[in-house]
């Protein structure tokens, strides 16, 4: 079959896979934002939060346009881009490696679970990393023909404006314009300033019409106070969030979440898998030297995982995104290696039971994520059912975020811990008849009775991994 024909078809089967199951529901406080972000689009409001995501809140909008539906509306650029990242990926493995690689991480891209379920989520984070994959190809053959510089520099640019994240990509940019610089030192003004102007145009097609919209003091005001919190309070980062306990949870994300791999509490389909997954990535790296393609993928790997360690919340799954296709890669080589070198009945055999139980694997959480209501929903479709919103107050953290799209007209309020939610009672000139509290497992208001109801979340696709308790304050 040829290679191109391959691709157009894995493509088509991706993108119907990806939409036959597209989220239901808003999963997040991020795609609470977004959504209300659709309607209000104000960073002071956290609509979305900073920096905005302007070219996925368009490309949401001009869905929106369509079906005026937020979650659909959210959830289909996910599905499109994720879906033509098939592109971008099986052209750049092949120039890294070869065409059979190539097609075989494009099926190993089609049933990854972290891949497949960040497709169906409102969020940006497949479409994002469409811009990644996408920059990494063009960047990578411009090595041989420069001409392709500037294409690779507009879209990690542009790209910026969907996810602003993925700014340690920079520097796979920066080294590439290095490289190119001291190989054609004849060119090297032309080399940078073809990069840069490449890279400029692609910021400041969507950095421009966002500041012209919200103002230039507001946006740096946000800027500042977002950074601040991301860092020092509630963003997951090391100074807020440390020890061993990080590490778990970073190998987890990537492990477990990302490749779909085993740990004490899965199944024996999980087991074949990774044993199959392991032995590839090391044959991969017995047969790979470092050469260029090794430095490349150095420069993309590295500088992206130094920020998650340090910055980046690794109980959130999602955030490990771009790094995953890298390791498919070298699944994917390890196992056509195999092929080619040792033994072609052993590697047919290894390849079809790892594709055969990570479809398996993916399919069931897929389908879980698409037939189940996401527990802070859950708790809000509880308490409008059973308590009167006249005379309830509800005390949360950040789940007071979809109070204020499902339940806007609820008495919700966010406190951090007993201390506060005391003060607030002492301050408030009536004291409601029922007062509730939600709270995750193991954190906030120790609570001596027991709850009214718990909720488990679904740890691929939420940041809280402890699942959610009501309590009635007493």
């Amino acid at each position: 079959m040829d290679f191109r024909c391959g691709v157009h078809i894995l493509f088509f089967i991706c993108f119907l896979t990806r939409l036959c199951f597209v989220g239901r529901y808003l999963d997040s406080c991020d795609s609470i934002d977004f959504a209300l972000g659709l309607h209000d689009y104000d960073l002071s409001l956290l609509q979305p939060h900073f920096p905005g995501y302007p070219v996925y809140m368009v490309a949401s909008s001009l869905f929106f346009k369509l079906s005026h539906q937020d979650v659909w509306s959210l959830v289909m650029p996910g599905v499109l881009f994720g879906s033509i990242t098939m592109y971008p990926l099986s052209f750049l493995t092949r120039q890294l490696f070869s065409e059979r690689v190539a097609i075989l991480t494009a099926v190993l891209y089609l049933i990854n679970p972290l891949c497949w379920l960040q497709a169906e989520r409102p969020t940006s984070d497949a479409m994002g990393l469409f811009f990644v994959i996408s920059a990494a190809y063009f960047l990578y053959r411009c090595l041989s023909d420069r001409n392709y510089l500037f294409l690779g520099s507009l879209f990690l640019g542009f790209g910026l404006g969907v996810r602003l994240s993925y700014f340690p990509f920079i520097a796979l940019w920066m080294g590439i314009l290095l490289y190119l610089a001291i190989q054609k030192m004849h060119f090297f003004k032309a080399v940078i300033l073809y990069g840069l102007m490449g890279f400029v145009i692609g910021v400041c097609a969507w950095f421009l019409p966002q500041i012209s919209y919200v103002g230039r003091s507001l946006f740096w005001e946000n800027c500042l106070s977002f950074s601040r919190g991301h860092f020092t309070d509630w963003g997951g980062s090391v100074i807020t969030f440390g020890g061993l306990g990080r590490i778990t949870c970073l190998v987890k994300s990537i492990w477990v979440y990302g490749l779909g791999g085993w740990w004490y509490d899965a199944s024996f389909l999980r087991l074949t898998a990774s044993l199959i997954m392991i032995a590839s990535l090391l044959y991969s790296f017995k047969r790979c030297q470092f050469d260029r393609r090794g430095f490349f993928l150095g420069l993309y790997v590295i500088p992206y995982m130094i920020w998650v360690i340090l910055g980046q919340n690794v109980m959130n799954p999602r955030h490990i995104l771009p790094i995953i296709p890298v390791a498919l890669m070298l699944i994917a080589y390890g196992l056509c290696k195999v092929y080619e070198e040792r033994n072609k009945g052993i590697s047919i055999i290894l390849t079809l039971a790892f594709v055969v139980s990570m479809s398996a694997i993916s399919f069931r959480l897929v389908l879980r994520y698409h037939n189940n209501v996401p527990a802070p929903i859950q708790i809000v479709h509880f308490i409008k059912s059973r308590f009167d919103s006249n005379s309830t107050r509800v005390y949360c953290g950040e789940e007071k975020r979809f109070f204020d799209y499902y339940a806007p007209l609820w008495d919700v309020r966010n406190v951090g811990d007993m201390a506060e939610l005391n003060f607030d009672l002492r301050s408030s000139l009536w004291r409601p008849q029922n007062i509730l509290i939600i709270k995750k497992k193991g954190k906030q208001f120790e609570a001596s009775h027991p709850p009214i109801i718990m909720l488990e979340e679904n740890p691929y696709t939420d940041g809280i991994k402890e699942g959610l308790l009501l309590y009635s304050f007493l």
